[in-house]
């Protein structure tokens, strides 16, 4: 179940404005484009200077229920090649998700191939600039949800939808990404989507990702506390650091 899970700033101008504005008068029913919200959320948070080959390392630890704290280490490349590296009391688990593949490999040799109902659609969720939220326009559709009230603000609920995906109906709600963005600065508080079970392709559950303690990272908001649920399962994430155009990892598939 763990690493089932694992292997899953304000940047605002006149036009991010301007859009608030239309945005407030649009999104008074279910159903409608979402494309301006996003467009707003990708340039509040600056993810216009990740590109495909950049690469981020991201280091900190990775907290259990039970409060055992695990070193972790994240590289990406784009937003279709990750490695996650975690010390686990029984040794160092490697995720590594390359194009659309992934594996785990143990810290005794073995490895272990990752079910691609997952990885084949699946982006690194520590950024999420490098979600499924970043898909250019004409590869997903986004639609507006709803809008849910907080203390403080309103999120715009939004649900992207991978243009490319199964025809199958189950198969294509599975590919489905929802995300909770903040009217007040675009940011995206909440993701959820579907992971499927490594040995059961019938076994779904929900997995929600929250995010916090936002942070700017060249020009590039980084939340640095995030906090994975699924299940009864809760994992607490929190970066020590966080940095861009660092030195390309092994993602190469054993």
């Amino acid at each position: 179940m763990k690493h089932k899970v694992l292997a899953m700033f304000i940047k605002m101008c006149a036009i991010g404005l301007l859009l608030t504005a239309v945005l407030s008068a649009a999104l008074q029913s279910p159903g409608v484009d979402a494309t301006p919200i996003v467009q707003r959320s990708l340039l509040a948070m600056g993810c216009a200077d990740l590109g495909p080959d950049t690469t981020a390392t991201a280091r900190g630890a990775l907290t259990l229920p039970d409060g055992t704290a695990m070193p972790l280490a994240m590289f990406s490349q784009g937003n279709n090649r990750l490695r996650s590296e975690l010390d686990t009391p029984k040794g160092r688990k490697i995720t590594i998700v390359n194009s659309g593949k992934g594996q785990m490999q143990h810290s005794d040799g073995r490895t272990e191939a990752l079910a691609e109902n997952n990885t084949s659609h699946q982006r690194p969720t520590h950024i999420p600039c490098l979600t499924n939220l970043g898909l250019p326009p004409g590869r997903a559709n986004a639609m507006a949800i709803r809008i849910d009230q907080v203390p403080g603000d309103l999120l715009d609920v939004v649900e992207i939808t991978p243009v490319n995906r199964p025809n199958n109906k189950q198969a294509g709600d599975r590919m489905k990404t929802t995300f909770w963005i903040s009217r007040s600065n675009g940011f995206v508080v909440k993701m959820q989507y579907f992971n499927t079970a490594e040995r059961d392709g019938n076994d779904t559950e929900i997995v929600d990702v929250e995010y916090s303690d936002y942070r700017p990272v060249d020009g590039v908001a980084i939340p640095f506390h995030q906090v994975t649920r699924a299940g009864n399962v809760v994992l607490a994430l929190q970066f020590d650091s966080v940095q861009l155009n660092t030195a390309a990892a092994d993602f190469n598939l054993r």
